[in-house]
C-alpha cells in the first residue's frame, strides 16, 4: 500500500519575527487562507487516504498542531522530544510503518513548501508510487530561475518516461553556477520530497547508518525509551546519511509548480507588486523606492523612502528590517538575541 509522511518538525527560524519556536511558518497562514501543513495535507489527500498518512513533529508543537490541525489522527503523529535532522526521524517512521505494512511504499513530504496545481502533484504523485518498488525517488523540479539557496540533483540516463537515474547531487551552488545548470537543461532542484521502497529504506539506513538502524530498533520494540534514546541519535539528514550513497535513487522530472517557501524573499512571489515592483500587506507607503517587500501584521502606518530591495517585518512584539539578499539569514538574528 501506499503511505505518506509530513516532515512537521522545522522551527521556522528563518521567518522571524512571525514564526518562533512555539508557533513556527507551517502552521501560520504566511499566504492564502490555509498553513503550508494543511495545504500538505490536502495535497496528500488526493492520492492517500487520511488512515495512512503520519506526521513526524516536534514534542513542543503539541498545543499549537492541536489549535490548527484538529482533525489530524493524535495517534499518527510521532512526536521528537529533540530535533536531529531528517535521517533519524525518517528512520523511525519507516520502522512504524513496516510494522503494519512490510511490502509499503512511502512518500515524505516537508510541511512547508507551495504547489500551484495540485492536480499535477497528484499524478507526478502517483507515478512516483507506481516506480517505488525497489527503488527511492526523488521528485526533481525543474529550476525556473538561478536559484543559489537549493541543492540540485543532475539527472542521468532515461529508466522511464521522466524518470532518471541519479548522475550526482549539487549543493547550493553560486549565481554563476546556477545559471549555467538552467542552460545545460539537466539539473533539478532537489525538492526534498521522495517516495521509497519501506524495506529499501529500510536495508540502506542500516548499510549507511548502522547507529541510528539499530537505536531506532530500540525506540519501535519500547516507545517508553524515547526521551532517554533520541537525543543520542546521529544528528545528520538523510541525504547525506542516504541519498548520497545509496544505488537505488532514481529522480522523477516532476511537473508541477513547486516553491520551497524557505525565506521571506520567497513569500514575497505570492504578492502582487505595483509599478516600481514593490510588494506589501498592510498599511504601507512607498515613496521613490522600488524591489521592497513589507509585510505588516499590525496597524501601524509603515513608509519607505528612497529604498530599494529591502525587506520589512513588523509585528507587534518585533520589527526586522534587512536587504532582500539577506533572508536567508534571518536566524543569525535569533541566535543573537537568545
Amino acid at each position: 500500500m501506499n503511505w505518506a509522511v509530513i516532515m512537521a518538525g522545522g522551527s521556522g527560524t528563518r521567518f522571524w519575527p512571525l514564526s518562533n519556536p512555539h508557533n513556527p511558518k507551517q502552521f501560520l497562514k504566511l499566504i492564502g487562507d490555509k498553513t503550508p501543513a494543511q495545504s500538505c495535507i490536502d495535497r496528500l489527500r488526493r492520492v492517500v487516504p487520511m488512515e495512512r498518512i503520519y506526521m513526524v513533529a516536534a514534542d513542543i508543537h503539541r498545543d499549537v498542531i492541536a489549535r490548527v490541525l484538529p482533525d489530524f489522527p493524535a495517534d499518527h503523529i510521532l512526536w521528537e522530544p529533540i530535533g536531529r535532522n531528517t535521517a533519524p526521524c525518517i528512520a523511525w517512521v519507516t520502522e512504524i510503518i513496516r510494522a503494519q505494512d512490510p511490502c509499503a511504499n512511502i512518500g515524505v513530504f516537508p510541511s512547508d513548501h507551495a504547489v500551484a496545481d495540485d492536480a499535477a502533484f497528484a499524478r507526478c504523485l502517483q507515478c512516483a508510487f507506481d516506480a517505488a518498488p525497489g527503488h527511492i525517488v526523488l521528485f526533481g523540479i525543474a529550476p525556473t530561475r538561478p536559484e543559489t539557496g537549493y541543492g540540485y540533483i543532475e539527472q542521468g540516463d532515461p529508466v522511464a518516461s521522466h524518470l532518471y537515474r541519479v548522475a550526482s547531487f549539487r549543493e547550493k551552488p553560486d549565481l554563476q553556477t546556477a545559471q549555467q545548470y538552467i542552460q545545460e537543461n539537466r539539473y533539478l532542484w532537489n525538492s526534498g520530497m521522495f517516495i521509497y521502497d519501506a524495506t529499501v529504506m529500510h536495508d540502506e539506513i542500516a548499510a549507511h547508518v548502522p547507529q541510528i538502524a539499530e537505536k531506532i530498533a530500540q525506540i519501535v520494540a519500547d516507545p517508553s525509551q524515547i526521551a532517554t534514546i533520541f537525543p543520542t541519535l546521529l544528528s545528520i539528514s538523510i541525504d547525506y546519511a542516504v541519498m548520497e550513497h545509496t544505488q537505488k535513487a532514481v529522480v522523477l522530472r516532476a511537473e508541477f509548480p513547486w516553491d520551497d517557501l524557505g525565506t521571506w524573499d520567497a513569500i514575497r512571489r505570492y504578492f502582487p507588486v505595483d509599478d516600481d515592483k514593490n510588494a506589501s500587506i498592510g498599511n504601507v507607503v512607498f515613496v521613490d523606492s522600488s524591489n521592497n517587500f513589507v509585510y505588516a501584521c499590525d496597524q501601524r502606518q509603515i513608509a519607505l523612502l528612497g529604498l530599494d530591495d529591502i525587506i520589512v517585518v513588523s509585528t507587534p512584539s518585533a520589527v526586522l528590517v534587512m536587504p532582500a539578499n539577506r533572508s536567508q539569514d534571518v536566524r543569525l538574528v535569533q541566535k543573537k538575541m537568545e
